[in-house]
């Protein structure tokens, strides 16, 4: 059983980060003013989960055919094949159907992961804000990212497993595929390949949520540069929203995509290979260097409108959701007041760095 212990050692981080995000005076002060500087409401876990939630599922949906030829390319069934070489064999073997393969499957659990991604992901960013000095604020904000994924994991693992069995055709639907992985490989059948699935998804959720935040940023000051002193500063459209998060996903998903399908291999074809290592050994002696590349046309072809879809989303929901007035309750005066009009409340005065991420902030992470 010593191959288990890195799964539980992971699962106990995981609770340990999911622990700390729940409970907001985990580690640092719970005394948190309920409106940020600018009057907009702090969102609590549970709508930033949802945000997170709905965007992520959303641009699953979307781009869902698109996945499927990815995973057939990279799969030991697809060696050599294109993206329409791919498209063509789904279509002949399965029809229109096969592009929708492990689709409710992977909706399901990919939109509880980003719901866990997301809230871990502000509320950690939230803790940085306070705790950590200007100097290593940057690079903290990656750390988040980091962290933001591993809490999610252990939805994402699962999710992702069976929806590629089902895209190959190994099990016939969600219920087939639970009952065979649990009964030939038990519990930790359903953390088949995660060792694959962090070594990739940790950098890339690095670059997909430090990236995204740093070309907007770089964007706002470009925008904003000849500004003059009497003049509003212009924050960004939707449209540069889109774009960075576009060339975001074009960037992560190309520099990640050997990950990608050494992660694949190991879920689809567990039986073959005894770990990570040996499974990038064995795809380059039998099938060359090059081969580590099978499938990364078609996983930029999947990001960049994935990104340019739910990156902008979440935003769109998040800024929705703080723009909405809330009722807060005064606890000198016991007089209730409606942030947004009438006399607010006094608020706390400890001075709390904010770091804004929706295109208004001019810092970023990188100096540019």
């Amino acid at each position: 059983m010593e191959h288990h212990r890195p799964y539980k050692q992971a699962l106990l981080l995981i609770i340990t980060v999911l622990f700390s995000c729940i409970n907001p005076s985990y580690g640092g002060s719970s005394k948190i003013s309920p409106t940020l500087s600018n009057g907009k409401r702090t969102l609590p876990g549970l709508e930033l989960a949802l945000a997170g939630a709905a965007a992520t599922m959303i641009g699953d949906a979307a781009l869902h055919p698109i996945d499927c030829i990815k995973t057939l390319q990279q799969s030991n069934n697809g060696i050599g094949l294109s993206m329409i070489g791919a498209g063509k064999k789904i279509f002949a073997d399965q029809g229109i159907p096969g592009f929708f393969n492990g689709l409710g499957c992977y909706v399901a659990c990919d939109g509880a992961a980003g719901a866990i991604k997301f809230a871990t992901y502000e509320a950690l960013k939230n803790w940085v804000n306070e705790n950590v000095s200007e100097e290593y604020f940057g690079t903290a904000i990656f750390g988040c990212a980091a962290l933001a994924f591993v809490s999610s994991s252990v939805v994402l693992v699962p999710g992702e497993l069976i929806k590629q069995r089902i895209q190959m055709g190994q099990v016939s639907s969600v219920s087939n595929g639970i009952s065979t992985i649990w009964k030939n490989e038990g519990f930790f059948g359903f953390f088949t390949g995660y060792s694959g699935v962090c070594l990739r998804d940790i950098p890339y959720t690095m670059i997909e949520l430090g990236l995204y935040d740093n070309l907007k940023s770089f964007y706002y000051k470009l925008k904003n540069n000849n500004l003059k002193e009497e003049e509003k500063a212009m924050p960004l459209s939707q449209v540069e929203d889109i774009l960075a998060a576009a060339v975001t996903g074009g960037i992560a998903g190309f520099l990640t995509g050997p990950l990608d399908m050494i992660k694949t291999k190991l879920m689809v074809n567990s039986d073959l290979y005894s770990g990570f290592v040996d499974c990038v050994s064995k795809t380059v002696t039998d099938n060359g260097l090059p081969s580590i590349f099978q499938g990364s046309g078609a996983r930029v072809a999947w990001l960049v409108p994935f990104t340019a879809l739910y990156l902008p989303l979440y935003d769109y929901f998040k800024r929705s959701r703080e723009m909405m007035p809330i009722i807060q309750r005064n606890e000198r005066t016991e007089v209730l007041n409606i942030i947004g009009g009438g006399t607010q409340p006094e608020l706390n005065k400890k001075k709390i760095r904010r770091f804004r991420l929706d295109g208004t902030d001019s810092r970023s992470f990188v100096s540019f």
